[in-house]
């Protein structure tokens, strides 16, 4: 399932949805990385990141998912938990300015 239709299919984003999105996130966190694993707590420049690693992984969050995460935004939000959050968080925004 793509990460743009599981991100459509929300109203509100459940726990459910929620946990899929951020196994999706850690996934899209390890191959960027180059690592196995990324924990939903792990920060990103904990392990490994930097700047040109975050501008990838911004970029790819904001193609796949439609969305418009800021570079700023993730530096200061650096864990998967956290960049879900913002797509929440944005998400809401969304709908609510669609009704």
């Amino acid at each position: 399932m793509s990460l743009l239709l599981l991100l459509e299919n929300l109203m509100p984003m459940d726990q459910l949805a929620r946990k899929s999105l951020e196994e999706s996130m850690c996934a899209l966190f390890a191959e960027c990385l180059d690592i196995e694993t990324v924990s939903v707590t792990d920060d990103f420049f904990d392990v490994g990141g930097h700047s040109l690693l975050a501008a990838e992984v911004v970029t790819r969050i904001n193609v796949e998912l439609a969305v418009d995460l800021r570079l700023r935004d993730f530096f200061r939000n650096p864990t998967v938990a956290d960049v879900c959050e913002l797509i929440a968080e944005q998400e809401g925004v969304v709908r609510s300015e669609r009704s």
